[in-house]
């Protein structure tokens, strides 16, 4: 069914006006949500600093190499279309609903390893080597980021000729669900011995935000890193534990 020149106007105006105002949200937010996998852990119960030296390296990429289309925000267009789903194994290079540029998970999360441990004083002393290549360690803790699942789920209200309204008036705008897949482990440098793995899963749910909300971030954060971060912070006591037990 063809539109006429009013509801093509309509149209046209309305694109505009959601343009004008999700550029205002996240030019006023870009500066101040942080887009790191920082997270603040309960301590690690080390009786105290175990001797030596660790080095935690940058991790390495095996994820799918898949990252999601937004040509699908057409299907919006379709009168009934209530929401449109997106998933994407890349959420560091690209996502439908956030305008998220985050430095590459491989390192993002590495360098939230590290500071965790560096706080909690696990070793005696603690290296993020990317920052520091030459510098002679006893141990080094090697990752591979096998996963990291994004599913973005955007309402539509039954078109997006109309749905821009909804987005203004604080309606829900887009749900996220989350998972990771990382395995570490631990080599003595000496020897080259592999002396502890260590697989960290988790996932989240986290629903129903309007572009306010996603504009204002949580607790500092972009939500995107937020939900990471707490799958990271979830499973570290567990991680650690499991390390203490093979130290």
């Amino acid at each position: 069914m063809k539109m006429n020149a009013v509801q093509l106007s309509f149209c046209r105006s309305g694109n505009i006006v959601i343009f004008a105002l999700f550029s205002l949200i996240a030019g006023c937010a870009a500066s101040k949500l942080d887009l790191s996998m920082n997270f603040e852990a309960p301590a690690a119960g080390f009786a105290k600093p175990h001797s030596g030296t660790l080095g935690i390296d940058e991790f390495i990429d095996l994820r799918p190499q898949v990252v999601t289309s937004n040509a699908d925000k057409w299907i919006g267009f379709i009168p009934g279309v209530l929401w449109i789903e997106f998933v994407t194994e890349m959420p560091d290079i690209y996502t439908v609903f956030s305008d998220y540029k985050s430095e590459p998970f491989t390192r993002a999360v590495a360098k939230a390893v590290y500071r965790n441990m560096e706080r909690n004083s696990i070793f005696e002393n603690t290296l993020f080597l990317p920052l520091d290549r030459y510098t002679k360690t006893d141990y080094r803790i090697e990752g591979a980021l096998n996963r990291t699942f994004l599913k973005e789920t955007g309402y539509y209200y039954g078109s997006s000729l109309y749905a821009w309204l909804t987005r203004i008036i604080g309606m829900p705008y887009v749900s996220y669900e989350f998972s990771m897949d990382i395995t570490l482990r631990m080599r003595r440098i000496e020897t080259g011995e592999i002396i502890w793995t260590y697989n960290l899963q988790g996932s989240r749910t986290d629903k129903y935000y309007n572009v306010y909300q996603l504009a204002r971030g949580r607790e500092g954060k972009d939500i995107i890193s937020y939900n990471f971060s707490e799958i990271l912070k979830e499973r570290m006591p567990e991680m650690l534990e499991s390390m203490r037990r093979a130290l």
